[in-house]
């Protein structure tokens, strides 16, 4: 009685620190269960590697900050890394983010999750291509990254690394291959039908491929192409098309056209730098704002810890008394406690005497069915010799009938022999001998089936001793298929299927 108040009392305890948590946090955040958090991160995950928005994973991130449960699934701890690490890489700590997606990994492995490992090889050729290391390695990366997709069929993360690949390709000088990838870029985004992102700087990418391949015609080409899907406002990529242009005009030896083009390189640049211009001021203008928010919450944080001090001091004066009240009826209720204990104590031995005494059963009932074992062998190994005699004699008698200068005397004794051997007797006998190993065995079969013979009831013995045919066929001195014959008789007259077991039938008797 007093252990259930006890926890009672717990329970109570509990609850108030629960609710002064509850007020504390509540007041910045909502309260998620754990399965909530984990489809938040699963389908983040998703929806960031679909739209890649910088400002959906703060908010991933700070869901996660804010939220300390314990995960334990690999599927679910390799995305939050494989987001950390991609946070990391936008900030340009290159060498935390390569370490978070090596862990990522590691977990992605685990749980053979194609498309996380696809994107894993896809960042870590962006962030060895930020480091400018082995351009030949960043390769490998993401053509690792174009098998994993290609597995889940991800046609938009398959756009973004043969766009990836081209710019590699381009790096390490090979112009043939960044305009292969280029055209399967192109061939994706067709297949997409909507996506138009990115179009106009592959297409400048190939034209600038193939004027450094010397084929100035298809670079003109791909320069009108990549200048229709350039936007008017983008004067840095605009720049780098009229640049080319220039140089083509510089190699056909139209000097005047060239120049021309180079003045709205200028132009371009001029605009870039305004709109870069532009780009500070807002960034400075949201990083005042930033600050400002910041400050504003740095005011409610030092509210909340004051009402946490008040919270706090109210919740341990609970404690202190609730603490006293329990204590003092513990004390109250301890020689009930030990009664208890004394009584648990006394059931435990007596489950173990029980224990002790149920084993001894076991082995006596161990020993009684090997004595059981053993009188049927001993019954059939009877048997069996008093068969051999009754063969011995009955040769015997045989010949002497078969003798037709026996004398009388011979005669007789073949009568005597032969009332020896008889074998109503001899089968009386045998059922005596077998129903003290199997009692009421005959009676129980010929309820079953009436119709059995004597030499039925015979070889329904030697089945249930589980003497195999060949056995049962030395032993009565006929041939194997005339045992299996006899068997197969017996299921027939006792109703039974090809399928079904007459040892299992006889065997339950």
């Amino acid at each position: 009685m007093s252990n259930v108040f006890s926890k009672k009392v717990i329970a109570f305890l509990s609850i108030v620190f629960m609710l002064f948590s509850i007020n504390v946090i509540g007041q910045q955040q909502s309260i998620i269960s754990k399965k909530e958090y984990k489809n938040i991160i699963v389908k983040g995950f998703y929806t960031f590697q679909n739209e890649e928005n910088a400002q959906f994973l703060d908010s991933i991130l700070t869901i996660i900050r804010l939220n300390r449960f314990t995960i334990k699934e690999d599927s679910i701890n390799s995305k939050i890394l494989y987001l950390k690490g991609v946070n990391n890489l936008e900030l340009k700590r290159l060498k935390k983010a390569e370490d978070l997606f090596i862990k990522s990994f590691e977990l992605a492995e685990k749980t053979n999750d194609v498309f996380l490992k696809g994107s894993i090889y896809n960042s870590r050729g962006v962030v060895f291509s930020l480091r400018n290391e082995d351009y030949n390695k960043v390769a490998k990366y993401y053509k690792k990254a174009i098998e994993s997709y290609k597995k889940v069929s991800n046609l938009s993360q398959l756009i973004d690394t043969y766009y990836n690949l081209t710019i590699n390709a381009r790096k390490r000088h090979k112009w043939e291959e960044s305009i292969g990838y280029g055209k399967n870029f192109f061939k994706l985004i067709v297949k997409d039908g909507k996506r138009v992102d990115g179009v106009g700087k592959m297409y400048y990418y190939i034209a600038h491929s193939n004027f450094k391949l010397k084929k100035n015609e298809e670079a003109l080409k791909n320069l009108k192409k990549a200048e229709k899907y350039t936007l008017v406002n983008n004067s840095e990529l605009l720049s780098l098309i009229n640049s080319l242009y220039a140089k083509y005009y510089e190699s056909k030896g139209e000097y005047l056209a060239a120049i021309k083009k180079y003045k709205q390189v200028n132009e371009n640049l001029k605009k870039t730098i305004v709109f870069n211009e532009k780009e500070i001021k807002e960034s400075f203008v949201h990083e005042l704002e930033l600050e400002s928010e910041l400050k504003e919450n740095q005011r409610l944080i030092i509210n909340n810890q004051k009402l946490k001090l008040i919270v706090s001091t109210i919740t341990l004066i609970l404690f202190i008394i609730l603490t006293i009240f329990l204590i003092s009826l513990i004390r109250k209720n301890r020689n009930k406690n030990r009664r208890i204990k004394t009584l648990n104590f006394e059931l435990k031995e007596l489950i173990a005497d029980l224990k002790t005494k149920n084993d001894d059963l076991v082995d006596k009932k161990t020993e009684i069915e090997s004595l059981l074992n053993l009188n049927e062998q001993a019954l059939f190994s009877r048997v069996l010799k008093i068969s051999t005699y009754n063969d011995a004699i009955r040769k015997i008698t045989d010949d002497i009938e078969s003798n037709k200068d026996a004398s009388s005397y011979l005669i007789s004794v073949n009568k005597k022999l032969l009332s020896l051997i008889s074998e109503e007797e001899l089968w009386q006998d045998f059922k005596v001998q077998f129903e003290k190993i199997r009692p009421d065995f005959f009676n129980k079969l010929k309820n079953i089936a009436p119709n059995l013979s004597v030499n039925d009831l015979k070889h329904c013995t030697y089945i249930v001793s589980n003497l195999k045919s060949k056995e049962v066929a030395q032993l009565i001195n006929v041939s194997p298929r005339s045992v299996e014959t006899t068997r197969y008789r017996i299921k027939k007259k006792m109703g039974l299927e090809k399928e079904d077991s007459l040892y299992d039938l006889l065997v339950a008797l």
